[in-house]
């Protein structure tokens, strides 16, 4: 019963987590070096950090670790080295990984990708390879909000493991993939039956296509011959998709210029062709432009999937 509540508690963080009460406990060392990759951690933070060590080496039975990812940056030295240690349960690893994917996400280091990942790559790396799925999985979680093709060979293989492991793994080569990646990530699509998993392999392309440029369409295209026959109906009108969805991320590419009249113009092309209302103001800050292009890039990465594409009428 223990290990089903961890594994329940896992599943739950992989959506997001809440508050709790944390038991104190003496000081543990910070073996990875917080600055100057990472904010310096404040007083009242790092004795809060130093208890992580001996909650996960306890019962993680109900154990919330949800204020540990919302530090963010600060929290993402101490979540490596946790990761790292071989001595925790295969329960503990697996929970302080989904911790660290959380805290990557909110320092946003996907977005920004520079020396910060030669510290956190290794680490993914050896979870990845770890033989406990579950540690995989969460691995591969983590691996969704890191921007780097090291992690590619290592994700590669997941793609044919356990459908908890897989998913994971698809959408992290969303992140890292490229053309190579298009392909097998494809044959999933069109070989399951199961409609989460088909939107999480659609989501992947998307995010190469939008964040890389990665042509989808050209690869398909390439290698019709290998999809069965009765899928290439399919085949075709997800191509053709791909297709209209380049001529977006270019315009999408705008949004981020130097040019106020570019940035308008192709916020205007994008309304028009998505009927989509958005809180983008060409003529703002780069602040406030920023959380527009957010903005965008959600719709794009979402919502734009689930309507029919518009007529051609």
């Amino acid at each position: 019963m223990k290990k089903l509540g961890a594994l329940l508690l896992v599943a739950f963080l992989l959506l997001g987590c809440s508050t709790e009460k944390i038991p104190s406990a003496q000081p543990a060392p910070l073996a990875i070096e917080s600055a100057p990759l990472f904010p310096e951690p404040t007083d009242l933070q790092s004795n809060r950090l130093a208890r992580l060590d001996t909650l996960l080496h306890g019962s993680i039975t109900n154990l919330n670790l949800s204020w540990v990812a919302d530090m963010g940056a600060v929290a993402i030295p101490i979540c490596l080295q946790e990761a790292s240690d071989n001595t925790l349960p295969s329960e503990a690893r697996d929970l302080i990984l989904i911790v660290l994917g959380n805290a990557l996400k909110k320092a946003a280091v996907r977005e920004h990708p520079d020396a910060k990942n030669d510290v956190v790559v290794p680490v993914l790396l050896r979870a990845l390879d770890d033989k406990e799925p579950h540690v995989q999985r969460s691995a591969a979680f983590a691996a969704r909000f890191v921007d780097d093709a090291r992690l590619v060979p290592a994700l590669r293989p997941l793609l044919g493991a356990p459908d908890f492991v897989q998913e994971q793994a698809v959408l992290a080569l969303g992140t890292s993939g490229r053309e190579a990646e298009v392909l097998p990530i494809a044959k999933l699509f069109f070989g399951t039956s199961n409609g989460k998993f088909r939107y999480s392999c659609l989501y992947a392309l998307a995010s190469m296509a939008l964040q890389r440029g990665v042509d989808v369409a050209s690869v398909l295209q390439q290698n019709l011959g290998n999809f069965a026959e009765k899928d290439l109906p399919n085949v075709e009108s997800v191509r053709q998709r791909f297709v209209e969805f380049k001529r977006i991320t270019v315009l999408f590419g705008e949004l981020s210029s130097s040019i106020e009249s570019r940035r308008r113009e192709a916020d205007e092309k994008l309304r028009k062709l998505t009927s989509k209302q958005t809180v983008f103001d060409p003529s703002a800050d780069e602040t406030a432009r920023a959380r527009g292009v957010e903005e965008w890039r959600n719709y794009f990465l979402k919502d734009y999937w689930l309507v029919p594409p518009p007529s051609r009428s």
